[in-house]
């Protein structure tokens, strides 16, 4: 009996260090505005980190939008009550870090990791030399092109450059006639930011002040105005939504190539029956230029040392060279980090899926995004506007311009004056 009892004590015993083991986890909350496929990648690599380890436990609570994001992260931040992580869109980096918002991410992870980032997607997380979120869900620009409707229209190229794109324009609306278009103009603030780079449109003039009619600008706008006034291009102006949602007329065959963001190539994959491909934005004047968006992992500065250092734990599991390929190949994503392309079964993935060579290859065009994009908290509803304004109502490019020169000048003379200025 005696022996029984010790045993049951000792059961005991065990199982309240273990109740005690279990209760000392570190709690994190990472807020994102991950919806779909994406937050459902995030949470299988958060599932995967709790049942690897039993000393920090990570909940993720989707906010379901960007802006949703952006409204409560205010809230919390003046409330005092920030979650511990959050992913964040890149040009919400620049924002949050001025409001002493963000952690420096070299109190968080070692040198030797962050080197291993592809530079290109750490220039916009880096604000005046100090790092304050690392990539996780990032992509760029290109355009999606139907191949099999080019080679009906006796096109065997895709446009190279913006000469190329209205030649092949030209030539694939005389071949098809009337309800064929060469492009769908989806045009948004991220798709702008590459277009206008590649233009050589500066934002500022050489005050540092928002100029925007400049004849960069009005050379990229009277370009589009004019392929659109040639019924050359459809402009549809969806800002939300699907792949389908968004580009029905390019899904029924009557658009052969599309603007978007890399983000949509995992709808491509699974709903396009024609021979497609992710192209090259084309190069302009100042040649190819691209911007990596995308969300990015942060530590917020409320979080304690206990909390940071399991942030550590979680954000080195997170960003391993593995759950990078698990992003990659199921989520079409680009890899963050160098050592990810070095796995054999992303180098099978890429030899399988020919859309990821210009995938990849665009990263070495990366720009940093313009001051507007960095320092304009609503950048995107107002340039989304603006473009729609310009191009689809067809108002006077001069006015729309100085308009939004004003607007824009407004907000950046106040981040100046708060210190809260982005270069």
């Amino acid at each position: 009996m005696k022996k029984v009892l010790s045993l049951l004590l000792t059961l005991m015993l065990l199982m309240g260090l273990a109740t005690t083991a279990a209760a000392e986890a570190t709690e994190l909350t990472i807020w994102s505005p991950l919806t779909g496929a994406k937050a459902d990648t995030f949470d299988k690599l958060i599932t995967a980190f709790n049942e690897s380890q039993s000393d920090v436990h990570v909940t993720h609570v989707s906010q379901g939008s960007y802006s949703i994001l952006r409204q409560k992260m205010a809230g919390a931040f003046n409330a005092g009550n920030m979650p511990q992580m959050l992913v964040c869109d890149y040009i919400d980096v620049p924002l949050f870090a001025q409001r002493g918002m963000l952690v420096d991410m070299t109190e968080v992870l070692d040198q030797t990791t962050l080197d291993d980032f592809f530079s290109g997607m750490m220039v916009d997380l880096t604000i005046n030399g100090t790092v304050y979120a690392v990539p996780y869900n990032r992509t760029t620009q290109g355009f999606i092109v139907n191949k099999d409707l080019l080679k009906e229209a006796g096109i065997d190229r895709v446009a190279a450059s913006w000469e190329e794109y209205y030649e092949d324009a030209k030539k694939f609306k005389d071949a098809m006639g009337e309800g064929y278009y060469y492009g769908f103009a989806y045009f948004n603030q991220y798709i702008y930011d590459a277009i206008a780079a590649s233009f050589g449109v500066k934002m500022l003039d050489e005050n540092g002040n928002v100029n925007l009619i400049n004849e960069d600008m009005k050379e990229m706008f009277s370009f589009f105005q004019k392929m659109y006034e040639e019924d050359l291009l459809v402009m549809v102006p969806t800002l939300s939504g699907s792949f389908a949602e968004q580009f029905s007329p390019f899904l029924e065959k009557k658009v052969a190539t599309v603007f978007q963001s890399s983000s949509f190539v995992s709808s491509a994959r699974t709903i396009l029956d024609c021979d497609w491909g992710f192209e090259y934005m084309p190069s302009g004047k100042a040649g190819y230029a691209v911007t990596i968006g995308g969300t990015n992992v942060a530590v917020s500065s409320t979080a304690n040392e206990a909390e940071r250092k399991a942030a550590q734990a979680f954000l080195e599991y997170l960003n391993a060279p593995e759950s990078g390929a698990t992003v990659f190949m199921e989520a079409s994503q680009l890899p963050v980090r160098k050592a990810t392309l070095e796995l054999d079964s992303v180098k099978d993935f890429c030899a399988e899926n020919p859309w990821t060579e210009n995938l990849l290859a665009q990263i070495d065009h990366a720009v940093v995004a313009n001051p507007i994009t960095k320092n304009i908290g609503d950048v995107y509803s107002l340039t989304n506007d603006m473009i729609v304004r310009i191009i689809y109502n067809g108002e006077d490019m001069d006015e729309v311009l100085g308009e939004f020169t004003e607007t824009f000048q407004e907000t950046i003379d106040s981040a100046r004056e708060n210190d809260e200025y982005v270069e």
